[in-house]
């Protein structure tokens, strides 16, 4: 899985959303992402 920032905007696999780029909303879809990618 890889983090999606398309200008603004980072997309919430989870969600199935493209969300407000924030700091806090960026570490959080890095650690999902890392996640999914260690533990399936």
């Amino acid at each position: 899985m890889e983090v999606q920032i398309k200008e603004n905007k980072i997309y919430a696999p989870l969600k199935d959303k493209w969300l407000v780029v924030k700091p806090e909303e960026e570490v959080r879809q890095r650690y999902i992402c890392r996640l999914v990618d260690s533990y399936g």
